[in-house]
């Protein structure tokens, strides 16, 4: 009886939600608690998150914060790789693990603003030449 609520419910604010085409601004404010229901149903629920964020299927809080685990256990392994030498690497790590959105919104639900779990390093992460980081090259 629970999955089938559950089902009813989300089928509902998808339908709520789906019929809009303006912009995350000039939605209608019910059209805007429909997105943010189901950006409530996307960041908790397995395999729902995965419609705004295709690399998260356990529900995207816990997606994003094994994210954030795996880079912390990442970024010790290389830190002591590297003899505590090489800050930019570790630094560029846990960046990767802990910048981001944390939690889908309404407008990430309406497919406006794209979800970013794991964002790029940047380009301070590589290593310059001469700092003694970069491959050896014989």
């Amino acid at each position: 009886m629970r999955r089938a609520a559950w089902m009813v419910s989300l089928v509902a604010v998808v339908a709520v939600a789906l019929p809009a085409h303006a912009d995350w601004d000039d939605r209608s404010t019910g059209q805007k608690a429909g997105y943010t229901a189901l950006a409530v149903v996307e960041n908790v629920v397995p395999v729902a998150s995965a419609f705004a964020a295709p690399k998260c299927l356990p529900g995207y809080i816990l997606c994003k914060a094994f994210f954030a685990f795996t880079s912390v256990v990442a970024a010790g392994g290389q830190f002591t790789m590297s003899g505590g030498s090489d800050h930019k690497q570790t630094n560029a790590i846990l960046h990767r693990g802990f910048a981001g959105d944390w939690f889908l919104t309404g407008a990430n639900a309406a497919g406006d603003v794209t979800a970013n779990p794991l964002p790029d390093p940047g380009p301070g992460s590589n290593p310059a030449p001469g700092s003694g980081s970069e491959p050896f090259n014989p």
